[in-house]
């Protein structure tokens, strides 16, 4: 029985990955990086830390922070051209109405979804967030998920994993839970692992739960 939900957030339940590879890309530009935001896209979801290893290199602390903190800048100028994909409203809201709790595991810092969850009012839609700062070892490593099912007060055996990259798969399965990849675009591909599910629309998911639970 699926009794808890644990979705990744950019991608799966929120359209932001033009907009936080944009904000990477003018944060990056500052230190005289150009990188262009396609370069960045496939990217966008991963840590902070690695996400920038990916165009830099021996960077002080203080500079890292600095460029985090110039990413969170101008992602939130633009905060207002982010929108919730319309299946993710629609699941969340059925998802409750059958008795299943949703929550979500992020690779975000806990500023930047703390400013998410005000814009979407997503306190009334998922009882708990875990972000890349609550925990030792980023996505793909399980402990973000296994962390969100601790908040829940479940078991990775009680629930399902949901998100649009292949590090999310991964990171379920290493948690020992069922998984389900959401295509959204071209890079919601898993070349090293199969999710249990591929769905194309979060609906598609609550179908599945039903399925299992009833």
């Amino acid at each position: 029985m699926i009794s808890g939900v644990v979705f990744d957030l950019d991608g799966t339940l929120i359209d932001s990955a033009e907009q936080l590879a944009i904000a990477w890309s003018k944060a990056f530009k500052e230190f005289g990086y150009d990188v262009k935001p396609s370069e960045i896209r496939k990217y966008v979801g991963l840590s902070p830390a690695v996400l920038i290893s990916k165009f830099m290199s021996n960077l002080s602390n203080d500079d890292l922070e600095r460029i985090k903190s110039l990413r969170k800048k101008y992602f939130i100028e633009n905060i207002n051209r982010i929108k919730m994909f319309p299946d993710a409203v629609s699941c969340l809201s059925n998802l409750r109405s059958i008795g299943v709790n949703a929550s979500i595991a992020t690779s975000l810092g806990r500023d930047m979804i703390d400013e998410i969850v005000k814009h979407f009012n997503l306190d009334r839609m998922v009882c708990c967030w875990v972000t890349g700062e609550d925990v030792k070892n980023p996505k793909p490593e399980p402990d973000i998920f296994l962390k969100a099912f601790e908040k829940m007060n479940l078991t990775p055996r009680e629930g399902i994993v949901v998100g649009d990259r292949e590090y999310d798969i991964i990171g379920g399965k290493r948690a020992g839970s069922l998984t389900a990849l959401i295509v959204r675009d071209q890079y919601s591909k898993t070349n090293s692992v199969q999710p249990d599910y591929i769905i194309h629309s979060l609906d598609e998911l609550l179908e599945i739960i039903k399925k299992i639970n009833f």
